[in-house]
């Protein structure tokens, strides 16, 4: 028989329950550690690695309980084809955008509809040090397996304001004196030869339709990244365009690197 606290627990594979609960599944010894502080519970394989040894203790010493589970019924939680030993409950930080008043640099994202593009923007967005991210109404589910695993443990570092309109958006902006910039395939300027000093929020649209109709009239401008398309004897590549989460940490990089932000060594 399942143990409740795994049928409990499996019910936050369903976006209802999540939200209705303010809390998620996270999945991965790493991403797990990432999410310390917020843990509600965990749940270890009966084979666990030296790793998720190391990180169950960790969540015993904090207080979060621990239960040892069959495979199968780690199966049942994990959403990765492979489970990695350890699934955990973590309450979800919800956030809405007055933790944004004094921001110098959000990641706007537009209608994105891939999970695992929105997780990895908010991973770029937490390594490049932006204050946070915002998803228009009709986004993916922040709380998606899928975008939780591939920000990392990010989804804890840093607010996710999801829901959000456009009009509010820039009303925010307006009001907390952030610029608000579209990043449009096809923009006459450069990424890079724009210049960010000041607060700004930087939008990237939905990864077929780009940016809707209600946020292309409310950016006070556009920057594009620019595609290569070398001339010289035998070159056939000419891609039409970058993946969306490419592009997010491009632009979100030079304006870390025109601000000259300092940061620590890390690896890629």
């Amino acid at each position: 028989m399942t143990h409740p606290s795994v049928r409990s627990a499996r019910k936050l594979r369903r976006r209802r329950e999540r939200w209705a609960a303010g809390q998620l599944l996270v999945e991965g010894p790493n991403a797990v550690v990432e999410a310390h502080g917020h843990l509600v519970a965990a749940f270890v394989s009966e084979n666990p690695s030296p790793r998720v040894v190391a990180v169950a203790d960790r969540c015993r010493d904090t207080g979060v309980p621990v239960l040892t589970v069959t495979e199968r019924a780690l199966a049942v939680l994990a959403d990765a084809r492979t489970p990695q030993g350890i699934v955990a409950v973590a309450r979800w930080p919800r956030a809405d955008l007055s933790v944004l008043r004094d921001a110098t640099l959000v990641v706007v994202l537009d209608r994105v509809a891939d999970p695992g593009n929105l997780g990895t923007i908010v991973r770029t967005a937490d390594a490049a040090g932006a204050d946070g991210v915002i998803l228009t109404a009709g986004s993916v589910d922040p709380t998606n397996a899928k975008a939780v695993r591939a920000s990392a443990g990010s989804m804890f570092h840093l607010p996710v304001v999801s829901g959000v309109t456009p009009e509010e958006v820039a009303a925010h902006g307006r009001a907390c004196r952030i610029r608000l910039l579209g990043a449009v395939a096809g923009a006459v300027q450069r990424y890079d030869d724009m210049t960010y000093e000041s607060p700004t929020a930087i939008v990237f649209g939905n990864e077929t339709h780009g940016l809707s109709a209600a946020m292309q009239r409310r950016v006070e401008g556009s920057v594009s990244v620019p595609i290569m398309r070398p001339e010289r004897p035998g070159y056939r590549g000419h891609a039409e365009s970058l993946n969306l989460a490419t592009a997010a940490a491009v632009v979100v990089f030079e304006i870390a690197r025109q601000r000259g932000e300092p940061g620590r060594t890390g690896t890629v």
